[in-house]
């Protein structure tokens, strides 16, 4: 049975309805020329670039989601950023034994928004988990629903397990490993679903209202189709054009049988033949490449890619070097660093329901004592500023009082700020000093 048919029977056993959408899966190929990943893949490390979050507070919890926080933005938080570009959306959700948080990322096709208001998901339906156990295939699911409950907003969640598309509503016969999760759940004063979520920032033309993600290459199959074609007509060229010797059979030895052999693993290089026209021995066959005009195909092909999905030059395409003036370089780049930024709102957003979800799943478990805690992102702007002009707007701004010496310090010798504090203090370098 079919995913889809397999989310509509869970939603109707929960009376709820599985927005539409239309799976893509473009960028999980990994034949071929996949420019859907490569411009995920970039657009992913140039906003991520330079850049990191920080947890203000001094209690055990905030201790614990700044430990949190720094593992997952060093292990997880790239990859759902690139799979949410890559393939519209996606969900960074936390799971726990009960005394550790992990992070699973729920990719595009495996989840179903069933109801939203806006960005906020009241209700969700997810394919976490799969088997192979005796033979056979288990999917586990997941419901996660809010309703007001007398006023008091709650959070339900169900857990659903399927043996092929069978599903198995007695517990004991599900996975071992599945067995300690409460088929139902609930938690009381919770608004929100115990996830995060990435959206791609491009628009879904095809249905503008529509709150599924679509991925940064949408609409451009034939653009991309376009492009992997003169990438391979470049690639069956310099094959039909590589040099070729042909050479007189009479200049080869023999085995023992009198049969002539070419070089062993020079069978591609020589052709064996009769002396051309009876009197040369050997000639080269070496014809000229269009070198440089297929790769001004494939160089058009890829700035069309870029143009069309709204990016500057350079993420597909040789970046240009030969600019007059900064200002003409950062006019160049303002279109990708605009996606980058729509981007870096969309995981502001999730990261921030990321670790309130954290927090929620804390409670639950008692994994720290509870307190209060701020997250607080630092997004760079490296990609169309160079280090001179960071530095020096750094200075002013340090000269007026609007940051502290220690601050100044952490950029100049990339550390986090505390270290920089600590050091600024060891040189005597307080607020009033010179820096």
């Amino acid at each position: 049975m079919i995913l889809r048919d397999i989310f509509k029977r869970i939603a109707d056993s929960l009376n709820l309805k599985p927005q539409e959408k239309t799976v893509d899966h473009v960028y999980s190929e990994d034949e071929g020329i996949n420019l859907t990943a490569a411009v995920a893949n970039r657009l992913a490390t140039l906003t991520m670039m330079d850049s990191g979050a920080s947890i203000d507070g001094d209690g055990a919890r905030a201790k614990y989601i700044a430990g949190f926080l720094e593992e997952y933005l060093r292990d997880r938080m790239p990859v759902a950023a690139e799979v949410s570009l890559g393939t519209g959306d996606c969900l960074v959700k936390p799971w726990t034994d009960g005394k550790r948080i992990g992070v699973d990322i729920i990719d595009n096709e495996n989840f179903r928004v069933c109801d939203s208001i806006g960005n906020y998901i009241r209700s969700i339906l997810i394919r976490c988990d799969e088997l192979e156990q005796g033979g056979e295939t288990y999917q586990r699911f997941e419901g996660q629903h809010i309703e007001d409950v007398d006023g008091v907003s709650v959070l339900f969640i169900n857990q659903f397990v399927f043996k092929g598309d069978t599903e198995l509503t007695d517990q004991s016969k599900w996975p071992v490993a599945w067995q300690g999760i409460k088929q139902e759940d609930y938690i009381p004063n919770v608004d929100q679903l115990l996830m995060g979520r990435y959206k791609c920032p491009t628009v879904n033309r095809a249905d503008v209202n529509s709150e599924n993600g679509v991925k940064v290459t949408y609409g451009l199959d034939k653009v991309l189709e376009k492009a992997a074609e003169a990438y391979s007509r470049f690639n069956e060229e310099q094959k039909k054009k590589e040099t070729m010797i042909f050479a007189d059979r009479t200049l080869f030895a023999a085995d023992g049988n009198g049969t002539r052999q070419l070089p062993p693993g020079k069978q591609k290089l020589f052709q064996m033949v009769r002396g051309k026209d009876g009197k040369e021995l050997v000639y080269e066959f070496s014809p000229d490449m269009r070198t440089e005009q297929l790769e001004k195909g494939i160089e058009v092909n890829f700035k069309m890619l870029e143009l069309l999905a709204g990016l500057s030059a350079g993420i597909l395409t040789t970046p240009t070097t030969n600019y007059a003036t900064a200002t003409e370089m950062k006019a160049n780049l303002q279109l990708t660093f605009a996606f980058i930024t729509k981007f870096r709102e969309q995981l502001v957003k999730g990261t921030e329901d990321l670790l309130n979800a954290v927090d929620i799943i804390c409670n639950r478990n008692n994994i720290t004592p509870m307190g209060t805690w701020e997250v607080k992102f630092d997004w760079s702007s490296s990609y169309i500023e160079n280090l001179e002009e960071q530095f020096n707007r750094l200075m002013q701004a340090e000269s007026i009082g609007a940051v502290e010496n220690a601050e100044v310090r952490a950029w100049v010798m990339d550390e986090d700020l505390q270290t920089a504090e600590e050091k600024v203090k060891e040189i005597g370098g307080g607020k009033d000093d010179d820096f």
